[in-house]
Formats: structure tokens, sequence, C-alpha cells
């Protein structure tokens, strides 16, 4: 799979991102409107891999598993002691019996897991691309949702069994809402059988499966976003598109990070 055959830009300035949303609102080429899913990268990482892999240096799978499942089974057991748990965040039965379900709770409570974040939502993915390493290029990478349709899995049977299941092949798109986080974010995720899987070869391999069109590339595609662009973006989010991290994050830790994002704005302007 060579990168560059789905990647383009930089994009320079807020225009030209304003130009790439639009063109995400076209109809396709039988008139139908697709259903896109984004995700934003503060840097070049030139794959999507998932949090979970990066605090490995190497590649144990059994033990990668082992350290899984001791975290599912320690945060299930926290989790339902929790003091202050809001009543918009899902109860204790409802990730009692499901790993997947119990791992995309834990991902937005910032554990890293296998699971990978995208957003349904053009401008929430820009925000992510751009709110962090401004010393970088950042990466803004878009897949058809419909390349899911394809999949001969039947979604019951997967979730008891996916998690050992190690095929490197395989790929799911999971899209429980259970948090407030996940419900603002517009957000899903992806999540592959193999705990370590770079989702980009996976994501494109499902391509295989839709008809051919001419426009077929760019249902899996790579978008760079250049550094000296990011503070423009985040204006331009925060002033005309309402996006801040306090509206990202609809709690106190979304709070911190506009006032920290806040501070920067000023220091840069006036010092």
């Amino acid at each position: 799979m060579d990168i560059t055959s789905y990647t383009t830009g930089p994009l320079l300035n807020v225009a030209e991102i304003i130009n790439l949303s639009e063109s995400f609102t076209m109809p396709g080429e039988f008139g139908e409107f697709r259903r896109w899913s984004y995700r934003g990268q503060p840097r070049e990482y030139q794959s999507l891999v998932p949090s979970f892999q990066r605090i490995f240096e190497s590649k144990p799978f059994g033990a990668a598993e082992i350290i899984e499942q001791d975290l599912i089974a320690a945060f299930r057991s926290h989790y339902a002691e929790l003091p202050d748990r809001s009543t918009d965040m899902p109860l204790p039965d409802a990730i009692a019996n499901d790993d997947l379900q119990c791992l995309s709770v834990m991902q937005h409570y910032e554990v890293p897991t296998r699971l990978l974040d995208w957003t349904s939502d053009f401008w929430t993915a820009i925000y992510f691309a751009c709110a962090s390493e401004p010393e970088h290029d950042a990466e803004l990478w878009i897949y058809d949702r419909k390349i899911f349709d394809s999949q001969k899995i039947e979604k019951k049977k997967t979730a008891a069994s996916f998690l050992t299941r190690r095929d490197d092949h395989l790929i799911v798109e999971l899209d429980p809402r259970l948090t407030p986080r996940m419900r603002q974010q517009n957000a899903h995720h992806t999540v592959s059988a193999n705990v370590f899987a770079d989702h980009a070869p996976l994501l494109y391999e499902l391509l295989e499966h839709l008809p051919t069109t001419d426009d077929e590339p760019f249902r899996f595609h790579r978008v760079i976003i250049a550094k000296t662009c990011k503070s423009k973006a985040l204006r331009f989010l925060a002033d005309h598109i309402k996006i801040t991290a306090s509206t990202i994050f609809p709690d106190v830790v979304g709070l911190g990070r506009f006032l920290r994002w806040h501070l920067d704005s000023l220091r840069t302007m006036l010092l």
C-alpha cells in the first residue's frame, strides 16, 4: 500500500480547509450523499495506530491481551464504585458483559485502548488535528462509512470473541455513543482483532469490496495540514464554528483545555 496514492496537501490556509469541507457535502456519482468519517492527528504519523500500541516497545500479543483484560476488569470494578458518576454516564451494568462497550467508555476516560477514535463531524476532526503540537504538520484521515457495509460479520458473535482472534485483516466499526463526550464529538471507533494493528491498511483493504468508480481512491483519504495553518484554524473554529476544547469536552477537563489554549493565544498576541 503506497500512502502517497491517497495523500494530498498540505493545506496552507483556512480557505483551503473550508473548500475541502464543502467537497464532502457533495453527492456521489449516483446522487447519493455519503456518510464520511474523519480523524485528525496532530502530526504526520503516516499510520492509524491506537494509543495502546504506543505503550509497548515490542509486540508481545499474549502479554498485551492479558494487560488489556486486567485493565477492563479494574475499570469495571472502580467505575461501579465511582461516587460522582454523572447521571448521563452509562450504568455499570451496561458495560458489565461486553468488553468492546467497556473499552469504549475507557477510551473516553482517556485510558489507552486498542480502539481508534473517529468523528462524523469534519470540523471536530480539524480541531483534533490542530489543537496540539504546533511545531508539526497535521494529518486528516477520511473514510466513507459505506466500506463497512460489505462485512460478513455478525456483531453479537463478534463482541464475544473479537478481542482474542488476532486476525490481521479483521476490523469493525463500533458506534455505541455511550458517553457525553462521544455524543458531543459525534464520535465512533474502529477496532481491530489484532491489538497492534495499523488501521490504515485494513481500511484501505475494505475498498476492494466496493464497486469501482472514478473517485474510489477518495473513499479513503489522507490530507496534510500545514503547521502554519494550525493557529488560524483554531481561531476560525472558535469564532465561526463555535468549536473549542470547552465544547469538545463537556466537562471540567474541557474548560481547563480551553483556558490553556486561550492563554497561549493571548500570550502570542500580546507578548
